[in-house]
């Protein structure tokens, strides 16, 4: 008798913390779908400005040259930042490098550097994952506290 009433306790401890686990991990998922699904909405917002910002002939090369700045550089070479820096370089905007945390990734002509470099003096670092751009800049900061870094879309909320 003692080794039935046994056995059931296992088995009832066994599921209620099978139970748990499983909420747990539920819960774990939804919050990572839920992180997810508001950076593409943030994306969705940048992309549907910049691209009311094309139809009224407003371009990052503008913002740029209103500000006076002659040399930049890209944090992020992700999709937003491969049309970034074509549309930069279609404007006559030097790229003095790109900073990305990417180890296998192939670029053509510009200088990459990482985080844990020193990175030379340019007018503006360009962040563009913007769900990440206080943490970024303050990594940028931390070893360049000479550089002024903005996010990608200040560049066009502030035309």
């Amino acid at each position: 008798m003692k080794n039935i009433l046994y056995s059931i306790f296992i088995a009832v401890i066994g599921f209620i913390g099978g139970v748990i686990f499983m909420i747990y991990r539920c819960g774990y998922i939804l919050e990572n779908q839920r992180k997810r699904a508001n950076k593409f909405y943030t994306y969705f917002g940048f992309l549907d400005n910049w691209l009311t910002c094309k139809e009224q002939n407003y371009s990052f090369g503008d913002y740029i040259s209103k500000n006076n700045i002659q040399t930049v550089a890209i944090y992020g070479m992700g999709k937003i930042g491969k049309h970034l820096k074509y549309e930069l370089e279609k404007a006559g905007i030097e790229i003095a490098y790109v900073i990305d945390e990417g180890e296998n990734i192939i670029y053509s002509k510009e200088t990459r550097y990482n985080l844990r470099d020193v990175l030379p003096l340019v007018d503006l670092v360009i962040v563009t994952p913007m769900e990440e751009f206080e943490e970024i800049k303050n990594k940028i900061l931390d070893n360049n506290k000479m550089l002024h870094v903005i996010s990608v879309d200040e560049i066009i909320s502030g035309k």
